[in-house]
């Protein structure tokens, strides 16, 4: 393998920002008016829906004729008690068809969100969308030995589902490529330990990928238009071993490029093509024990050698001052960072309620603010996710009313609210 190693605040009044000298990195700190209305929050369904995840339907350009007339205004999930549904989404009030996202029952034996921390991911090429996910063998007791990788497509107008060669394995992530014709899929080992790819035109080849020594594929992600996996993990020769960096893998060229060397380390993060910065890939990563979002851009040194340089940074509230299941969508030509916001510094603590937070990506714009603010209703919303209807990009998400020391968290259902960013423009 060839191996490229590349080393490398407080909220200000707008009269404030004006004094201020253009730089590349400026701290912003999410900070909300006391006076601020509360946002109102929307029921979309009654129906506990885990880790709903949206077809390309969902960046507001709807496709009725796509996928042989089933459109890409669709999701899906897996559920509890292991089925797989896809349910469809009404393009122009967001509304789920059917209320409770069971349109099409697929599959009884699709592992459960919280079996390996994901539930199915959509892919998308120039020869229509689909998603893979883990699926256990109909039969056995479900585990680790009996975990596959299910591929579910239309062909024909039907859907049909082609489980992968090999079981113990589990958590497949699929590329977003929407004119390549091919979909290549990576997925690691049940249990971790070991990561691998293929890809639909040679469906019975795995490829083990050379990175196993880096990461047990934790916060592994696609980069948007290419074959790069974005990922988190720990080059063996750094004495810090409990500080992780972000890198990337590039299966085309078998390169590795290191692209943090953070002192504190990183956790997690997703690299897209941003408008505001000429189109170019960006990628944020979190800080700071979740406490801290960093935006980096590739921009030549004083000595014109180009580095990933941090352009922005973006705290969380100081009342919520975690992040969590940060991701990234590009609307109008802005980019936009959303996150659940916590006082809870561990992701599965469920008594603490919390609220979503959304921050533009611009250094020179302060535009973080809370999405949701009902502190009189206290409620855990768990999983964000975005979809942009004809009103404008909505946020839908899971409630759970808290965990007590008398009950356990009780499903709220899915809701929604309006980002007031507007409709797409032409």
């Amino acid at each position: 393998m060839n191996v490229k190693l590349k080393k490398r605040g407080r909220w200000r009044s707008a009269r404030a920002v004006s004094r201020l000298p253009a730089v590349l990195a400026m701290a912003v700190t999410l900070s909300f008016a006391q006076s601020q209305s509360t946002i109102p929050e929307v029921q979309v369904t009654t129906a506990a829906i885990p880790d709903n995840e949206y077809d390309a339907g969902r960046n507001g350009v709807p496709c009725p004729s796509c996928n042989f007339g089933a459109g890409n205004s669709r999701f899906v999930f897996s559920d509890a008690d292991n089925t797989l549904w896809v349910g469809q989404v009404d393009p122009l009030t967001g509304n789920y068809i059917p209320s409770d996202g069971r349109g099409l029952l697929l599959d009884t034996n699709a592992a459960a969100a919280t079996d390996y921390g994901n539930g199915p991911e959509w892919f998308d090429s120039a020869s229509g969308s689909g998603f893979v996910y883990t699926q256990y063998l109909p039969g056995p007791a479900h585990s680790d030995r009996t975990a596959g990788v299910g591929v579910a497509r239309m062909v024909n107008g039907a859907w049909t589902i082609t489980i992968l060669s090999g079981r113990g394995r589990a958590s497949p992530d699929a590329t977003k490529n929407p004119s390549d014709p091919d979909v290549y899929i990576n997925y690691v080992s049940a249990p971790k330990g070991k990561l691998y790819w293929r890809k639909l035109s040679d469906i019975d080849t795995e490829h083990e990928l050379p990175i196993s020594n880096l990461t047990d594929g934790n916060s592994r992600r696609w980069v948007p238009d290419t074959h790069k996996i974005l990922f988190q993990g720990h080059d063996p020769n750094d004495p810090l071993v409990l500080r992780d960096q972000m890198f990337t893998y590039d299966i085309d060229t078998d390169t590795v490029e290191q692209l943090t060397f953070n002192p504190l380390g990183v956790l997690g993060g997703m690299m897209w093509r941003a408008p505001e910065f000429k189109n170019e890939y960006v990628f944020f990563t979190m800080v700071k024990e979740r406490r801290q979002i960093l935006v980096y851009r590739k921009l030549p040194g004083a000595d014109k050698v180009m580095r990933w340089t941090i352009v922005k940074t973006i705290d969380a509230p100081v009342a919520l001052n975690y992040f969590f299941s940060p991701e990234v969508f590009v609307h109008n030509g802005r980019s936009y960072i959303f996150a659940t916001v916590s006082s809870a510094a561990a992701f599965y603590d469920r008594t603490v309620p919390n609220q979503i937070a959304i921050s533009g990506v611009d250094p020179l714009r302060l535009d973080a603010r809370l999405v949701t603010n009902d502190t009189g209703t206290p409620r855990l919303r768990l999983d964000p996710e975005y979809y942009v209807t004809a009103q404008g990009p909505f946020m839908y998400y899971n409630r759970l009313v808290p965990e007590t020391a008398t009950h356990p968290a009780v499903n709220d259902g899915v809701w929604r609210v309006d980002l007031g960013l507007g409709p797409l423009r032409p």
